[in-house]
């Protein structure tokens, strides 16, 4: 082989490994790493090698054919899935996967959630699609002179890789123009080698630089012509319809049982947000239900795989949330908060373990299959979710999956409500105000979603009696007739110290604004007022009647509630004033407590700072060693540590396990015939300030942080000094106080 044959050669080489490198970048928002390259570029380069030792023998093809079939397990097992074996030479048990799980990959890959960690199974799908890309054309591309027939398959690669690749690519018609340039200067070039084999004419590059505008023109063309929209549909390779995850999980989302049972244990969410068990989101025309797909959402309303990270629909704050399952808690659903953005379940425990997830974006719903262990221990990260709807939102236009179509039973109760100069919201609120203000609410008996229930026996009745989940439903699925996408939400309130009771649990309502978020709308905004169908509303009256006269009362007038029958006279200068709250009473009394205490908290640390310096020149000339002692044992208290105040200073350091040398040079002073020199004094103050410090220093980050701010050791003074008014003439201390001390010239 002569020197041009070799240099041709390896840059056939090069284009066929920097094509089939163009083609994995595709994956590259699908990875969390990029180690995917490395397992799709391996087999890559082993053809490649293969092919140039084998490309000038007479049966090079065959052979080629069969080393690189017998190649494809072992090489699959080291790059892949990394499991050399012993001595570098996988086992058969490992081959054997290599050869069954390549079929699963594809399905598991794009059933998880990007972005992917880069090992498993799952590393099969970039080693697959290098390995068949490069095999034919490795071998075209250096054992043939075909133009053409080597950028057939590196295209056919190309066009299998998109259909896994994420949801939004980056760039994929630049990706495409640029492999598509590649390729035809490449082809134009071997075709170009082999025009003197014909007798014919080199064509010069400028054949080539007019094979190139014409793919580009021609693709700039097709972009115009038919945009690209970023999306991939993976509905057809979703295994999740397969699992039936959802269907088999819907009947443990709502607790059985209603004791006090504590079902789990949260730390870390903020205060007055609503951990979510699930939603239902699909009425199938007996009850809502959770949808293996989200009405409306796409292949984002499906349940798939985790990942650590999971990468949001939309950006915001998030928080770290840990949550701790109680035995109580019998279901497959995972509690969540938010979008999630990472979990961390450990998988050394040998309970739920993050395959077993499976999480739906659309609706924030994370399900375990064969269910949460009631053990589980597991920590989370998450966008917080936004803040309740308000009759100023713009809704989602609502599809006709989301209008719920088994719901149209509804229709006919709702045209009191579909006013034409009305928002969509503003319909969805004022029906939500019809049930608060004419329902009652029992907090017993069963809460059937059938059409004669919700219709008839609700909506449609007189007197409207059901419990909160009925409420839940029935605002919901007028809400999707009204045009606002709705759902049914199942969750919890988190109570005292993070503790989540099965009385905690209950329903709410989200609906779909236009940006795409859902907004929650609070339970209390529709369920009905009343306690029992007893307590009715003082005047009956039908749905259009009560629109018609909410809607003439304008925002800004008060509702005076006068008992019926009543004969009053008003005179023209009258003034009717709305009473005051007695809850805003109790809520602005409790607000200027808590402010009052605030400064009082703030105001500690100066407090013992002007102790400190009176300490420091008070009770004669012993003083400095009995109040340098003292701020030593108010540090103890500060910090949670204290020691009997009646004990000796000889015992108190015993207790503190530090100091006895300093309580002796104290006692010596003390007990003295005579006054020292205030130089000692003052060292031993210092060193008396030195060994607080390190006590505070000793202590945990919360003690230590709260030590400045802990009033015990000034309400510990002030009983003490409490103590000796009462108890006048008896001694406190073995040297009675520093204030008791002879003057140094008595």
């Amino acid at each position: 082989m002569n020197e041009k044959g070799i240099r041709e050669g390896a840059i056939d080489a090069l284009v066929v490994l920097g094509a089939i490198a163009g083609v994995l970048t595709l994956l590259d928002e699908s990875f969390w790493s990029r180690d995917y390259l490395v397992a799709g570029l391996v087999p890559v380069v082993l053809l490649l090698a293969v092919a140039w030792g084998v490309r000038r023998w007479q049966e090079g093809v065959w052979i080629y054919s069969v080393v690189a079939l017998l190649a494809y397990a072992p090489v699959g097992a080291i790059a892949a899935l990394r499991q050399p074996g012993p001595w570098a030479v996988p086992t058969f048990e490992t081959m054997n996967q290599v050869l069954g799980d390549t079929i699963v990959a594809p399905r598991l890959f794009v059933s998880t959630l990007p972005p992917v960690e880069a090992s498993g199974t799952i590393m099969l799908l970039p080693y697959a699609i290098g390995f068949a890309a490069a095999m034919p054309a490795a071998w075209l591309a250096l054992a043939t002179s075909r133009p053409i027939a080597p950028a057939i398959p590196l295209v056919a690669a190309m066009a299998a890789t998109i259909p896994v690749a994420v949801l939004v690519p980056d760039h994929y018609i630049l990706r495409g123009v640029v492999l598509a340039a590649a390729l035809v200067t490449w082809a134009t070039a071997r075709a170009r080698r082999a025009e003197p084999l014909a007798g014919g004419q080199r064509s010069g590059p400028a054949g080539t630089l007019a094979a190139i505008a014409v793919v580009v023109g021609v693709a700039a063309v097709v972009t115009v012509l038919v945009p690209d929209n970023d999306q991939t549909d993976r509905k057809r390779l979703d295994p999740a319809a397969d699992e039936q995850v959802a269907t088999r999980a819907a009947g443990s989302m709502v607790p059985s049982a209603r004791g006090r049972q504590e079902l789990f244990r949260v730390t870390g969410a903020p205060f007055g947000t609503r951990m979510r068990i699930g939603a239902l989101d699909l009425y199938d025309g007996e009850a809502w239900v959770p949808a293996e797909q989200s009405p409306g959402a796409g292949a984002a309303g499906t349940f798939r795989r985790l990942g650590e990270t999971v990468e949001p629909l939309r950006p915001g704050p998030e928080a770290t949330v840990r949550v701790r399952i109680r035995p109580a808690y019998a279901s497959d659903w995972l509690p969540m908060m938010g979008d999630l953005t990472s979990i961390d379940l450990d998988y050394r425990d040998g309970r739920t373990q993050l395959k077993d997830v499976r999480y739906n974006q659309a609706t924030s719903s994370a399900v375990v299959v064969g269910g949460v262990d009631p053990r589980d221990d597991y920590t989370f990260t998450a966008v917080l979710p936004p803040k309740d709807i308000s009759r100023r939102d713009p809704a989602m236009d609502a599809t006709a999956e989301q209008r719920q179509p088994d719901g149209a039973f509804l229709d006919q109760f709702l045209a009191a409500f579909d006013r034409a100069e009305l928002t969509p919201v503003q319909r969805v609120l004022l029906l939500a105000r019809y049930l608060r203000q004419n329902g009652a609410v029992r907090l017993s008996g069963p809460s059937s979603q059938e059409p004669i229930d919700l219709g008839l026996r609700l909506l449609g009745a007189e007197r409207m009696t059901a419990t909160p989940f009925q409420y839940s439903a029935v605002t919901a699925l007028g809400a999707s007739r009204l045009g606002v996408p709705g759902r049914v939400v199942v969750g919890a309130r988190i109570g005292p110290r993070g503790i989540v009771r099965e009385t905690d649990v209950f329903s709410w309502v989200e609906l779909q604004v236009s940006d795409g978020t859902w907004r929650a709308l609070a339970p209390e905004r529709y369920t009905g007022v009343h306690q029992n169908a007893e307590e009715e509303p003082d005047e009956l009256l039908g749905a259009a009647a009560w629109v018609a006269g909410a809607l003439d009362l304008d925002d800004d007038e008060v509702r005076v509630k006068i008992p019926k029958g009543a004969d009053i006279e008003l005179s023209p200068d009258a003034v009717i004033e709305e009473q005051t709250d007695p809850w805003q009473v109790i809520g602005l009394a409790a607000a200027s407590s808590a402010a009052v205490a605030l400064l009082a908290g703030l105001a500690v640390p100066g407090v013992k700072l002007a102790r400190r310096r009176r300490r420091r020149t008070a009770g004669g000339w012993s003083g400095v060693y009995v109040n340098g002692w003292q701020e030593v044992l108010d540090a103890a208290r500060d910090r949670g540590t204290p020691v009997p105040e009646g004990w000796s200073r000889l015992a108190q350091a015993t207790a503190l396990g530090t100091g006895i040398d300093l309580v002796r040079r104290a006692d010596a002073a003390v007990f003295a015939p005579q006054a020292g020199p205030a130089e000692d004094g003052r060292e031993f103050w210092l060193e008396c300030q030195r060994l607080r410090r390190e006590l505070l220093a000793e202590a945990d980050v919360r003690r230590r942080t709260w030590a400045p701010f802990n009033p015990a050791s000034l309400l510990a003074g002030w009983a003490r000094r409490r103590s000796d008014q009462r108890s006048a003439g008896e001694l406190r201390h073995e040297d009675r106080g520093p204030r008791r001390q002879p003057p140094p010239d008595a």
